[in-house]
């Protein structure tokens, strides 16, 4: 069984990773156990870039797994939702970013928020899932309505299902058989 930590990071509220933790098993083909920290870590200010007022989301993964690393033993993977905006070099913004070596993800609550919370939940709810797809070894899906489909803006986040296609269903189980 792969086992998912869900760790509020930030001004994140510690019901996002409760809701996130509970749901986000649903949508895998394979065996996952989801624990959502109650506890939140503030992010490091050593990755927040002052001129663009967004924290570098590689440096914010790598903080996250030197913070979670003992509990991280065992394959255990982690999955950090951080209330903030975030970017990576080359990119203006991210929505999130795994890093599978680390077993690290995240997810950057400040653009998927809107007045209406139904909306915004679904919208962490499917970014969570795509990141942690990363991380479970899938890439991006030319499927525009998988989950794994590659969100450029909102609109494409809320075009696309919060669950995977045929293909990535099958590539999930053949990485990961016995989960």
């Amino acid at each position: 069984m792969i086992e998912l930590i869900v760790q509020p990071v930030g001004r994140t509220r510690p019901e996002d990773a409760v809701f996130v933790g509970s749901e986000i098993a649903k949508h895998f083909p394979v065996r996952l156990s989801a624990v959502p920290s109650m506890w939140p870590l503030q992010p490091p200010a050593s990755a927040y870039d002052w001129s663009r007022m967004q924290y570098r989301a590689d440096e914010v993964n790598a903080w996250l797994h030197r913070n979670l690393e003992p509990l991280l033993k065992g394959g255990r993977l982690a999955l950090g939702l951080v209330g903030a905006d975030a970017y990576v070099p080359g990119l203006n913004f991210v929505f999130g970013l795994a890093d599978p070596n680390l077993g690290v993800a995240t997810v950057y609550t400040a653009r998927l928020e809107t007045e209406d919370h139904g909306k915004y939940l679904g919208r962490l709810l499917k970014e969570s899932v795509h990141e942690v797809g990363h991380l479970l070894g899938l890439g991006h899906c030319s499927n525009r309505s998988c989950v794994m489909s590659f969100s450029n803006s909102l609109e494409d986040v809320d075009l696309k299902s919060a669950y995977f296609c045929d293909d990535c269903k099958l590539k999930l189980r053949s990485l990961h058989p016995s989960d």
